[in-house]
Formats: C-alpha cells, structure tokens, sequence
C-alpha cells in the first residue's frame, strides 16, 4: 500500500485508488487452454439497475471474480438471493444459473472485478466455490483485495504488461483464496498466531521423541483439551496430533537424509514406537517409504523436507 499525509493524519491508499476509475480487456490469438489467462480487469461503479448480467445470456468458458468496495449489490443463485457489501466478493463460472445485479432501490455499488479463462482458472474458482460457496466474506482478511488492487494498479499505468506477469499475479489471487477456504485468512493469521498455539508447536517440536498426549500438549498451551484442538485446527489447518506426526516426518526425513542410522533407529528416534507404524506413516505423508525415499527412488531426498496441509 502507498502511504501519504494530510492534516496530521496518515490515509492509507490501496494501490488502485492512486489511478482512475476504467477497465480493461484482453484478446488473445491463441486457444483458452493456457492454465490461466485475463480477459478482463476494472474498476468500476455503477447506480444504475440497468446494470444486471445473467450467467445464461453470456457465452461461457470464463469466470468472474467481483469484490465490492462500497455500497451493496446482489447475486442470484438459484432461487437464493445473495447481498454483496463491502468486502464481499463473489465468483460464478459462466455459463451459470447465476446473476449479479444493482438493486431497485440502491444507492451505489463500487467493485473490483476480473474476468479470466483457462482450465486452471475453471478448475480452482470450481473447487473454491464448492467449499464457500459463490460468497465470500473478506472482513478479517484483505491479502485477495490487496492482489487485486495491485494488478489493477499494474495493468493502469502499464496496459502492454506481459502475459506470464499477468497470469503469475493471478495465480497469486488464487493461492490468497484456497488460504481463505483452508482457514487461514484471518488478520495476520499466519505472523500472528496466538501465543498458545505457538507455545504448543514449541512444546512439540522440542519434545516429538516422546510419547506426547493431546492433554499435555493443551495444558502446555494453557488452555483446555476441547478449546485447544478447535483453536489449532483453526489456526494450522491440522489437529493437533497430525501436526505432530508432521513434525515427527520430517525429523524422519532429515535423519535419513544426512545419517547412516538404520529405519528402525530413526522411527525411535522421531517419536514412534514401532518401526512398522513409522513406515506407514511416512508413506502416507511422503509418499514413499523410508528406504525408499533415502534413496531417491520415488521421491527426490532433499536437504530439508517440508511437509504442508
């Protein structure tokens, strides 16, 4: 964000409120099966009812991301009807039983909108929906305006921008997205993380070699078994014994990439009382096994393995 002053105050501008309202759209020579491309990108405001799109009058192929930034609109799913203020946005795939309208007795409505192809941008805006819905609340979580913002900020002062630039800001948005759908768009949700969670994660990895209960790993979090394990499947996308049976994995993996212990060892070592149950957890984690993975036949042994939700 771009930061000036006036009167003694600090205002704060998103990247697109430094430009001029308008849009812009793309046309390409080659087919729609690039992952993900833009066909169009503005910002906009209408006052108007006469501004009303039906996904059924509108050709297909092509989805529509919108976030409000002032004032209401609505969207039509079906027969349930959607109100879209600000930080709202909504995506529908086109073609859809679906409508995005100003309503008869509105005032304004100010958006954000992209238009993009491809069957990357079909497939993830699809999977995304299927798990929010076409709806979603932005409040606490402004890392996909701040993307869109920015883009816009990038096509305005530069409209011959290249293509793959485009398409890696968009993939950008997208990744902003499954984060929220997975539960981790929250207000710094990742850089400020509650302090019990963070005393938990330090009270697992400082003790994964032993045969930890979620009942200590809550008390040492100071909170209750039941409020801890919502608080950090909330917070980490994981309960709290997967996530220490993530921990335990990637000692694994560390361990058999730069020692000469044997499977066996290792499995004590990272927290598992039978090598056989080691095995098969590494498996479903790693996708391989341990003699497998140290010695790179189906998964490449890297210096340090990170393993993610």
């Amino acid at each position: 964000m771009i930061t000036y002053f006036r009167k003694d105050e600090t205002i704060l501008l998103m990247p697109h409120e430094m430009c001029e309202r308008t849009s812009f759209g793309f046309k390409y020579l080659s087919p729609a099966e690039q992952p993900i491309r833009l066909i169009n990108i503005g910002w906009d405001r209408v006052t108007s009812p006469a501004y009303r799109w039906n996904g059924l009058e509108r050709g297909g192929g092509f989805v529509v991301f919108q976030y409000t930034l002032a004032g209401k609109g609505l969207l039509r799913d079906g027969e349930t009807v959607y109100p879209l203020t600000k930080d709202t946005g909504f995506m529908t795939v086109i073609p859809s039983d679906q409508e995005y309208y100003f309503p008869e007795d509105g005032e304004e409505w100010e958006f954000l909108y992209i238009v993009v192809n491809g069957m990357d941008a079909l497939n993830h805006f699809k999977a995304i929906a299927k798990t929010t819905g076409p709806v979603l609340t932005f409040r606490d979580y402004k890392e996909p305006l701040v993307l869109l913002s920015r883009l816009y900020a990038d096509v305005y002062h530069d409209p011959q921008l290249d293509k793959y630039t485009i398409s890696a800001r968009l993939y950008e948005l997208l990744m902003a997205l499954h984060r929220y759908v997975e539960g981790r768009g929250s207000v710094k949700a990742t850089e400020d993380m509650p302090a019990a969670i963070r005393a938990a994660i330090k009270y697992m990895k400082s003790r994964y070699a032993q045969d930890l209960s979620v009942e200590q790993i809550a008390e040492a979090a100071g909170l209750s078994k039941y409020h801890f394990c919502r608080q950090f499947l909330k917070k980490t996308g994981l309960k709290p014994n997967q996530y220490l049976r993530k921990i335990r994995i990637e000692q694994a993996a560390w361990l058999l990439r730069h020692t000469d212990k044997t499977v066996e060892a290792i499995a004590k070592e990272a927290g598992f009382e039978y090598t056989n149950y080691f095995i098969k957890v590494f498996r479903t984690f790693v996708g391989a096994t341990p003699n497998e993975y140290r010695l790179g036949r189906t998964a490449d042994p890297v210096y340090f393995l990170r393993i993610e939700q």
